[in-house]
């Protein structure tokens, strides 16, 4: 945006009553949180959490089912 037009709209801003301007801002406010939303979805994972997953996804694998789970073992310990 040219410099001249961010100094235009500030003007036009200060001219609109603060309910006008409270409405403009969510406004403002909901359009950029969509864009920022659709900007995330587009952005892939570093290979540093591709491998993370993968490991993961590993160790599910290999991991038996029969021992249970850490919060069963955590819960037989209590008791």
């Amino acid at each position: 945006m040219a410099e001249g037009t961010l100094t235009q709209v500030q003007r036009l801003v200060d001219q609109l009553s603060p309910s006008e301007q409270a409405c403009l801002l969510s406004t403002l406010a909901l359009r950029i949180g969509g864009m920022m939303i659709s900007a995330s979805s587009t952005v892939s994972a570093t290979p540093a959490w591709e491998e993370f997953f993968r490991l993961g996804d590993a160790l599910a694998v290999s991991d038996p089912q029969e021992g249970g789970t850490l919060t069963a073992a955590v819960l037989a310990m209590r008791r």
